[in-house]
């Protein structure tokens, strides 16, 4: 049976639903503290708008709400009248009996905003369309909208009370202490890392430094597979290298074979084998890590020349997908200006477009890989602002003596630790080359 299209020019809104979420509010206000993200815009009708604002306001102050002064407070500023009057506001307070049905009601109240506000950015595109010059005008200016919408449709919203974090940090301890819930972040291969810091964590932003051709993208890609074969969402949004030269890597890694055996594979067994063609054990390899790959949650997006508007609308695109546990961005350096930015210096530009991106991990949830080029004086590249973002800065150190310098790795140093505090040790992690992967550093080294 077909759908009955609405009414043009009716905007979406819920006349019971307003009416009953107000109601619960006059009469149990603490139940505020269940739906912090609620706003005055979630109300279409104005006598709601104004009774919710007035209960936000009186709530937030401490201050108890009660009908006959809740009345005289409405009268006192004004506002009786354009509440409906006395009896009104008497018959909304009424209106619902019982506080069962609160959390449902408000859900139906952020449905009705998202189609609202759908409206609203449909015309703004509509618009856009027809009089922009520049297309990613379109994507800065609709970005945060849409995703908005999305979070009301899913209740995915970052305002949280203060009362409802403090419950949830409470019940999270109490699980950490009977052994339900374990510390341990997303495990990687090594062994060190997860140790050192309990594996990766959301709402985490990594970056990772080292010299041209230090191993940034190798170790940032380490970890994306790592966490994507242990079953959590993994995404590469790879500024520099083509997707499938990433994914030659990511198919060496898991075959647990040389780079050469993927890119230049009658090379390679004529060299280690002598053989004409690939060895039984080398296809069966390359068979097993192409089927682990393939049924784990992990994507590649070439993103050659986008700035972080465009860059954080691809990551948004695929959290609505499936949410995101960890985001590589490869690499700093190599994101362009935003267009309001162009005029700014490449250190303001990048510091920009860093801190944008942090923002997103900690609004979204995921784990933000973020490498960065270091230059002579082993400082950030344009950009050593982007470790003051960061949660956690890997340095990946190498030797630079001898003329000319070997590069040779020595290790990986915690330049900074937010959350443990301790930087400036040196961890046993040094880059296998021909395996294009980071391991525990040998003895005998």
């Amino acid at each position: 049976m077909n759908k009955e299209p609405a009414a043009i020019g009716v905007l979406p809104h819920s006349v019971m639903a307003e009416k009953a979420v107000v109601s619960v509010l006059l009469q149990y206000p603490e139940k505020i503290d269940e739906a912090p993200s609620l706003t005055q815009e979630h109300f279409h009708l104005p006598t709601t708008r104004i009774v919710f604002g007035l209960i936000q306001e009186l709530t937030a102050a401490g201050k108890s709400v009660e009908l006959v002064s809740f009345i005289q407070t409405l009268t006192d500023r004004g506002l009786l009248d354009r509440a409906g009057g006395p009896s009104s506001v008497t018959d909304v307070y009424t209106y619902q009996p019982s506080s069962c049905h609160f959390v449902n009601h408000v859900a139906i109240l952020s449905e009705k905003l998202a189609r609202r506000k759908s409206i609203s950015v449909g015309a703004e595109l509509q618009r856009l369309a027809y009089e922009e010059e520049e297309p990613l005008e379109i994507i800065t200016a609709t970005a945060e909208p849409i995703s908005e919408i999305h979070d009301l449709l899913t209740g995915n919203r970052s305002a949280t009370s203060t009362k409802a974090v403090l419950r949830e940090c409470f019940s999270r301890w109490e699980k950490l202490c009977t052994g339900q819930l374990d510390p341990m972040g997303m495990e990687t291969s090594l062994a060190e890392i997860n140790r050192r810091f309990r594996g990766l964590h959301g709402k985490q932003t990594v970056v990772i430094s080292g010299y041209p051709g230090g191993g940034k993208t190798a170790l940032a890609g380490q970890l994306a597979i790592d966490v994507a074969v242990d079953g959590h969402n993994s995404l590469i949004c790879s500024l520099e290298m083509p997707a499938e030269s990433l994914m030659s890597r990511a198919l060496a890694y898991v075959a647990r074979r040389p780079g050469d055996a993927i890119t230049h594979p009658l090379k390679y067994c004529r060299e280690q084998f002598d053989t004409s063609g690939p060895t039984k054990d080398l296809l069966e390899a390359v068979q097993s890590a192409t089927k682990k790959i393939s049924a784990s949650p992990f994507s590649i997006e070439d993103l050659i020349g986008a700035n972080v508007y465009k860059i954080a609308a691809c990551i948004r695109r695929a959290h609505r997908k499936n949410p995101l546990a960890l985001v590589v961005v490869d690499y700093a350096q190599r994101i362009r200006a935003a267009p309001e930015m162009r005029r700014e210096s490449r250190e303001q530009q990048l510091a920009h477009a860093s801190n944008h991106l942090a923002d997103l991990a900690k609004e979204l949830g995921f784990c933000l890989l973020l490498p960065s080029q270091l230059n002579k004086e082993a400082t950030a590249k344009h950009a050593e602002a982007i470790n003051e973002d960061a949660d956690l800065h890997l340095q990946i150190v190498q030797d630079r003596t001898g003329n000319p310098p070997t590069y040779a790795h020595k290790g990986i140093a915690v330049a900074k630790d937010r959350h443990n505090g301790e930087d400036g040790q040196l961890l046993s992690i040094v880059l296998d080359a021909p395996m294009v992967r980071f391991i525990a550093k040998p003895l005998h080294s």
